[in-house]
């Protein structure tokens, strides 16, 4: 220490040493470094150099001033970043309004007069057989006498619920759209069902057996009353395939027909006294065996043809 440094005033302080520059950089960021983003400047209203500018009157607070009470529409109004944007959404909506894209709501319990009203103003028809008179189906397809109550069921449906025709008209489209496919499909299933039947029953009666056991089934029904064979062999199981494509049913008929009549299977289809056209037929063989006894010795087959019908005729004997 030297002298001058001892003879310093006392009442004099000795300057503190500056600070590093580096580390003071650390604690103060520059002025204006951040973004507008990350709000590196927010709270330094003067990390321009200038004094913060003061908001316009009420520019801040316009969400507020429109609002009033209502807080849910404060709520409303916050989704909007300035007024610019508020006014655009409404005169949107507003033009939608105008052209009718937005309609009127039909109100809770409406009376008779203000459903009518809410129909006219928005094209829908005032009784269901207004949307079957304009119904408009694709390719031409056109409504049967059997779906005309279903579709005007359809209608009555359409009316309740306030339908527009154009959405009737899809609706109905879709309608015969499915029954088609359905009708399609079940085709198919028959076809297949019935082919997969006969392979069965053919393979169970071989040879003449097959045509025999057909020929005395339809013999049987061609004496029931009319039309109840049609529906008996039309109607379906349970699963759904035909009854008359059904081997278990086939065999049962075949079998009853037999009972019933021993000679169903050796006379034409639709014969209406079997036993006259058996003696009828044996009588004609032995017609030919006492008047050409070679011919008769030399067909085979009529010789096997006289036996079936004796046998028959045997049968039905002893069933009278």
């Amino acid at each position: 220490m030297t002298d001058e440094t001892a003879a310093a005033p006392a009442d004099k302080e000795v300057a503190a040493p500056a600070a590093d520059a580096s580390a003071a950089a650390a604690v103060t960021p520059p002025a204006g470094s951040g973004t507008i983003v990350d709000g590196a400047d927010a709270g330094n209203p003067a990390a321009d150099g200038k004094p913060a500018a003061k908001a316009a009157d009420g520019a801040a607070d316009w969400r507020t001033e429109f609002a009033g009470e209502d807080a849910e529409a404060l709520k409303r109004l916050a989704r909007f970043p300035d007024k610019q944007a508020m006014w655009k959404s409404y005169r949107a909506m507003e033009q939608r309004m105008s052209s009718g894209e937005l309609k009127k709501a039909l109100p809770e319990g409406a009376s008779p007069e203000e459903l009518a009203t809410y129909r006219k103003e928005n094209g829908l028809p005032d009784k269901p057989e207004a949307y079957v008179e304009k119904l408009e189906l694709p390719n031409g397809v056109v409504i049967g006498e059997a779906d005309k109550p279903v579709v005007a069921s359809f209608a009555e449906a359409a009316l309740a619920g306030n339908v527009d025709p154009k959405a009737f008209n899809g609706l109905v489209a879709k309608y015969y759209e499915m029954q088609d496919k359905q009708r399609v499909e079940m085709e198919n299933a028959d076809a297949a069902f019935k082919q997969s039947s006969e392979d069965a029953l053919r393979a169970e009666w071989q040879g003449a057996d097959y045509r025999q056991n057909l020929t005395a089934i339809q013999n049987m029904m061609a004496g029931w009353p009319e039309g109840l064979a049609t529906r008996v062999l039309a109607g379906r199981t349970p699963d759904g395939r035909k009854l008359g494509d059904d081997p278990v049913f086939v065999r049962q008929l075949a079998v009853l027909s037999r009972e019933l009549n021993p000679a169903a299977t050796l006379v034409p289809v639709g014969t209406t006294n079997p036993a006259k056209g058996v003696t009828d037929e044996l009588a004609s063989i032995r017609q030919m065996r006492r008047e050409n006894p070679d011919k008769y010795e030399a067909d085979k087959q009529l010789q096997a043809r006289e036996l079936e019908l004796i046998d028959a005729d045997l049968k039905m004997k002893r069933r009278a």
